[in-house]
Parts: structure tokens; sequence; C-alpha cells
């Protein structure tokens, strides 16, 4: 289950009908970024692959190409590289 924190927005000697609680999860917000990105993959997949990477990369162009040359391959790139890609590690050496 996800962890969700209520917080009252009055003191706690009010009365109970005039509390207000605000629920702030994560979960909420990676279900909303997982159905954006299902719906970007489905209209135009380099905008999933952009979203997904925060900038618009290597993979951003190759998913461009195969949209202009091969349709079926660029879904298959964008759910790849937005569901099943390891993030890569930096090292610093």
């Amino acid at each position: 289950m996800a962890e969700e924190k209520m917080t009252a927005n009055v003191p706690a000697d009010a009365p109970e009908e005039g509390r207000v609680f605000v629920i702030e999860s994560n979960r909420r917000d990676e279900i909303i970024k997982l159905v954006l990105l299902i719906i970007l993959i489905i209209i135009f997949p380099p905008a999933a692959v952009a979203v997904h990477a925060n900038e618009c990369n290597l993979h951003v162009f190759v998913s461009l190409i195969l949209v202009f040359f091969f349709m079926i391959p660029s879904y298959i790139h964008a759910i790849w590289y937005c569901f099943f890609r390891k993030p890569t590690q930096m090292t610093i050496a």
C-alpha cells in the first residue's frame, strides 16, 4: 500500500466539521505519469520518449526516425524505453 500523509489545515482544537484534510500521495502521481505515457505512446511515440527522458536525447531522435520509416518498431522502441530500459549508471573517475 502507498503511504498517504494527511494534514489538517485548521488547529487541532477546532470542531470536527471544520477540518479540511489534504492527501498527498506519490502513488497518484505515478499512475498519472503512467497513463500519460501510454496515451503519448499511442498518439506519438517520440513524445513519450522525450517526456520519459526529460530531455531531447539520442533515443528521441531514433524514435523520430522510426516513426517516419517504420511505425511498428517505433511503438516497440517507445515501450522498451519507457517501461523496460534500465537507467544508465554514471561513473565518476
